[in-house]
C-alpha cells in the first residue's frame, strides 16, 4: 500500500511539473507575441530617427515625431510586462478595474498602429458614443483592442485597395457596452469560426494562435466576452462586450 501511495504521489508530482512546464511555455509564447509589435515599432522609429538626423540639414520635426512614437510603443511594452508581473504576484488582483472611456482607448490604439494603417491606405471610421465608459482594466482593454485591430489590418494585406475598410462602432446595447470592429478582408473560413478563440489555433501562416485566445481570456476576466462573425457584405466583424461603468450620482 505504501509503495502504491508513493507511486501515485510521484505520478501526481510529475503531472504537476508537466503542467507547470506547459504553462511556462504558453506564457513565454504569449509574451513573445504581445511584445513583438511594440518592440518592432520601437526599432523602426529609432532607425528612422537616426536617418532623419543624418540628413543635411537634419529633419528635426519628423525625428521628434518618430521618437515620440518610439516612446509610446516602449511604454506599451512596459505595460504588458507590468500586467504580467501583477498577474504572477497577485493573481486575484490582476485586473485593476476602473471606468475607462472606450472611444479614447480606441483612438489611442489607432495612433499606435498608424504606420500599419498608412501602409494599407486606410482611413478608419470610428462612430458611436464618444463618452461611453466601461468598467475595465485599462491595459487589458487596450491589449484586446490592439489585438482585434491588428487582426483586421492583417486580414486586408492582400485585399484590393478599393475593398479595404476599417469601421469601429461603439454603443451601449442592452445594458452593456458593445465595440465592433469590421474589416474588408476575405472573412473567416467557416470551419475556423468554432475554433477561433482556442489557444494555438491560427488561420495565419506561422501564426502562434495566441492573440484571440488572450482577448477572450482578458474579456472574460473583466466580465465581458468576445465574438466573431462573417459579414454578408464581405469581411469579418469582431465584437467586444463589456460591463458599463457605473454612473456617478451628481444630484
Amino acid at each position: 500500500m505504501q509503495r502504491q501511495a508513493r507511486r501515485r504521489a510521484e505520478e501526481l508530482l510529475r503531472f504537476g511539473q508537466i503542467a507547470r512546464l506547459n504553462t511556462l511555455g504558453e506564457l513565454a509564447a504569449g509574451l513573445a507575441h504581445e511584445l513583438n509589435q511594440p518592440l518592432t515599432a520601437v526599432l523602426a522609429n529609432t532607425q528612422a530617427t537616426s536617418r532623419l538626423l543624418n540628413n543635411e540639414p537634419p529633419d528635426l520635426d519628423t525625428a521628434r515625431r518618430a521618437m515620440g512614437q518610439a516612446v509610446d510603443q516602449a511604454r506599451r511594452a512596459a505595460e504588458v510586462l507590468s500586467r504580467l508581473r501583477r498577474a504572477i504576484e497577485r493573481p486575484g488582483l490582476a485586473e485593476r478595474m476602473e471606468p475607462v472611456n472606450l472611444h479614447t482607448t480606441v483612438r489611442h490604439v489607432l495612433a499606435l498602429l498608424q504606420a500599419e494603417i498608412r501602409s494599407l491606405g486606410l482611413e478608419p471610421a470610428v462612430d458611436g458614443d464618444a463618452v461611453l465608459q466601461v468598467q475595465a482594466d485599462p491595459v487589458a482593454l487596450e491589449q484586446i483592442i490592439h489585438n482585434l485591430l491588428i487582426n483586421a489590418l492583417q486580414a486586408m494585406a492582400h485585399t484590393p485597395k478599393a475593398a479595404r475598410r476599417l469601421a469601429v462602432q461603439i454603443d451601449a446595447v442592452g445594458g452593456v457596452a458593445r465595440l465592433s470592429i469590421a474589416d474588408g478582408g476575405p472573412g473567416i473560413p467557416p470551419e475556423a469560426l468554432p475554433r477561433l478563440f482556442e489557444p494555438f489555433f491560427s488561420t495565419k501562416d506561422g501564426g502562434l494562435g495566441l492573440g484571440l485566445s488572450l482577448c477572450e481570456t482578458l474579456a472574460t476576466s473583466m466580465g465581458g466576452r468576445v465574438s466573431a462573425a462573417n459579414l454578408a457584405a464581405g469581411g469579418a466583424e469582431f465584437c467586444l462586450i463589456l460591463p458599463l461603468a457605473a454612473r456617478e450620482n451628481t444630484e
